[in-house]
């Protein structure tokens, strides 16, 4: 099986359509997960997504090496900032109601939750509201952590911040959840 980052130069060098799509399947689970922590809705999230790929469909070229899971995690997030920035003063016609049911459709989400560890405390509702109350950063960092699998080395590179603080804001968003969840009193 190809590696992400051979899959990546392949459509980066040759326009490698089916090399893209594997690219893409492999990573989406995850991207996904990221950009639904970052994001009110789940429409959001599906809408921020093929911005991303948008976005790397569109600066492949400029791929010039590392780590290809912080690559893409950079252009969801910034896909993600870009739709927050656009949402301030937009009203929504899907937004979903606190029982996930939105005004369009009520379609259960078919991913399993991201925190597993947190599943035994709380609900996954609890858990989504829980982590939008974060502040921005130590959200961002629990999301590229969790749902990026990047390392605090990559997410301070990504974030533009020192290791340290990458790390403080793990454990910030981290004491915060259990006691927002009930782990701790």
């Amino acid at each position: 099986m190809a590696e992400s980052r051979d899959l990546l130069l392949a459509y980066a060098r040759r326009g490698d359509v089916s090399s893209l799509s594997a690219l893409v399947y492999r990573n989406a689970s995850w991207m996904q997960a990221l950009l639904r922590g970052m994001l009110p809705t789940a429409a959001d999230a599906d809408d921020a997504f093929q911005d991303a790929w948008m976005r790397i469909i569109k600066s492949a070229g400029s791929y010039r090496g590392g780590s290809v899971r912080a690559y893409l995690a950079s252009a969801a997030r910034t896909a993600a900032l870009d739709r927050l920035r656009r949402m301030d003063n937009a009203i929504s016609l899907d937004a979903e109601e606190p029982d996930g049911a939105t005004a369009i459709a009520d379609i259960p989400d078919s991913n399993p939750s991201p925190c597993d560890w947190f599943e035994s405390k709380a609900t996954t509702a609890d858990v989504h509201r829980a982590v939008h109350t974060l502040p921005d950063g130590p959200r961002q960092v629990l999301l590229m952590r969790i749902e990026g699998e990047l390392s605090y080395k990559e997410i301070a590179a990504e974030l533009d911040i020192p290791l340290g603080t990458a790390l403080t804001w793990m454990r910030t968003a981290t004491i915060k959840l259990k006691k927002m969840l009930g782990g701790e009193r």
